[in-house]
C-alpha cells in the first residue's frame, strides 16, 4: 500500500512537473519588436501656378508658384525639382523652411518662380515636384505640370 502511495505521490509531482514546463508563453509581438516611430510625415496640400498664370507656359517665360503644405513634426527644408521633357528631375531651389502660416487655408504657404528653359518645343511637359522634408527625415512630395504653348 505504501508503495501505490509513493507512486502516486510521484506520479501528482510528475504531472505538476509536466504542467509548469507548459505555461503558456506570451504571443509573437513580431512587429511591435521591430518597429521603430520616426515620427510624422509632412502633408503637402497644393502645388499651383498664381493666377492670372496658367500651367501653359511660354519658353523662356517665369512662373509663379504658389506650394501650400503643412506638418505636426518640424520641417527642415523644401525641395523643389524639375523634369523638362524626357530629361531626369533636377534641382532648381532649396529653400530652408520658413514659417508662413495662414488661418485661411491652415497652411504654411511658400512662393516662388520657376524660370521655364528657353527653346523647349510646343507641347514639351514640364513636370514640377516640391518635396517637404521633416527634420525627422520624413518627406512627402506634390507635383504639377506646365505645358509649353
Amino acid at each position: 500500500m505504501k508503495r501505490y502511495i509513493i507512486k502516486g505521490f510521484l506520479g501528482v509531482l510528475a504531472m505538476a512537473a509536466v504542467f509548469q514546463s507548459c505555461k503558456k508563453n506570451d504571443p509573437d509581438q513580431w512587429l511591435k519588436d521591430n518597429i521603430e516611430i520616426v515620427g510624422k510625415l509632412p502633408v503637402p496640400v497644393s502645388l499651383s501656378v498664381v493666377a492670372p498664370q496658367t500651367a501653359n507656359v511660354q519658353p523662356g517665360s517665369a512662373v509663379n508658384l504658389d506650394l501650400r503644405y503643412w506638418s505636426e513634426a518640424e520641417i527642415e527644408q523644401v525641395v523643389f525639382r524639375d523634369s523638362v521633357g524626357t530629361n531626369a528631375k533636377r534641382v532648381f531651389l532649396t529653400a530652408p523652411y520658413q514659417k508662413a502660416y495662414s488661418a485661411v487655408t491652415r497652411t504654411d504657404s511658400l512662393r516662388t518662380v520657376y524660370q521655364v528653359p528657353a527653346g523647349l518645343a510646343a507641347s514639351t511637359k514640364i513636370i514640377i515636384e516640391a518635396e517637404v522634408q521633416n527634420k525627422n527625415g520624413l518627406k512627402k512630395s506634390i507635383t504639377t505640370t506646365l505645358s509649353v504653348q
